[in-house]
């Protein structure tokens, strides 16, 4: 599978985050799962969904909550595996995915209020044309998924494949540090949760 074709998987089962279904498909453990299998890197789609999957298990995509999108790290991690990126380049650059695609996701919900207006209208005089524009905002928020997490994708193999060999070592120490910690750190925000409701 090529790296755009686990891109476009990626955005399809991104949708199911907040906008379609929620049937948690969309969870970074069952996206890196899936990606890892279809592009042959089970084991990595396994290590990066785990990862991504504990690093987020208190964090919800609703409301206001647009930290990060642990859905797109967990794919984009696994798709620079796929392409024989080092596994600690592979993990910051599915952080970096997962915040951009947050920040992208904000501009993009700002948008859609501002036509909220608009559809709430339609809705009043009997729904029509409401079914275009949802698919029509569907594919816009599928899109810019499929762009955010090409774009890392591209630029991280990148610099997997001139720069990272030749990085400084405390970089490339640090990097492998991050990955080693992030569950240990995931569960210790879940630990925290916990501990506050039990409080």
């Amino acid at each position: 599978m090529t790296s755009a074709a686990a891109c476009a998987v990626l955005a399809v089962l991104e949708l199911d985050a907040a906008l379609v279904a929620q049937t948690l498909v969309s969870r970074p453990l069952v996206v890196g799962a899936l990606l890892g299998a279809l592009t042959g890197h089970a084991l990595a789609g396994a290590m990066f969904g785990v990862a991504f999957e504990v690093l987020s298990l208190c964090d919800l995509p609703v409301g206001g909550c647009l930290t990060w999108s642990a859905p797109v790290a967990a794919g984009t991690a696994v798709v620079l595996a796929a392409r024989g990126a080092s596994a600690p380049l592979c993990f910051l650059g599915g952080a970096a995915a997962g915040v951009l695609h947050s920040r992208l996701e904000a501009l993009e919900r700002a948008r859609r209020a501002a036509t909220g207006d608009a559809l709430a209208s339609r809705a009043e005089s009997g729904g029509r044309a409401l079914g275009p524009a949802m698919a029509v905002s569907l594919a816009a928020h599928a899109a810019m998924t499929f762009a955010a997490a090409g774009a890392v994708v591209t630029a991280f193999a990148f610099v997997d494949r001139r720069w990272w060999p030749y990085a400084p070592e405390f970089l490339r120490s640090g990097a492998a540090l991050a990955l080693e910690s992030a569950p240990w750190i995931g569960l210790s925000g879940v630990a925290a949760w916990g501990l506050r409701r039990a409080a």
